[in-house]
């Protein structure tokens, strides 16, 4: 069951958890205690834990972003390190290196 709060102008919706068993709640409460939060936020905190975006997922989305990005503006050919020796090299007069 879920139900909406408002909060600052945003509404945030509320999750009612039925049918937990008393171990459960008496662990909740003892975790809770230990991180020094409410058993709420540590529900809330276990739960947002749970459902975080993968590694494998955080990937796939920044290969999304790259290509999209590579689309718009053309593909990331030139390290970092080449532009940073090139503009030590232009300071101090060394001739440019072969390749990058």
């Amino acid at each position: 069951m879920t139900r909406a709060m408002r909060t600052r102008g945003e509404t945030m919706p509320d999750l009612l958890i039925r049918g937990l068993s008393p171990e459960s709640v008496t662990r909740l409460k003892q975790q809770a205690s230990r991180h020094g939060r409410s058993m709420q936020a540590e529900a809330k905190s276990i739960i947002e834990a749970g459902i975080r975006p993968t590694m494998g997922e955080w990937l796939e989305r920044v290969d999304r972003s790259r290509a999209a990005i590579e689309t718009e503006r053309g593909t990331f050919e030139t390290s970092s390190a080449g532009l940073v020796r090139e503009q030590r090299d232009a300071r101090t007069g060394t001739p440019p290196r072969g390749g990058r």
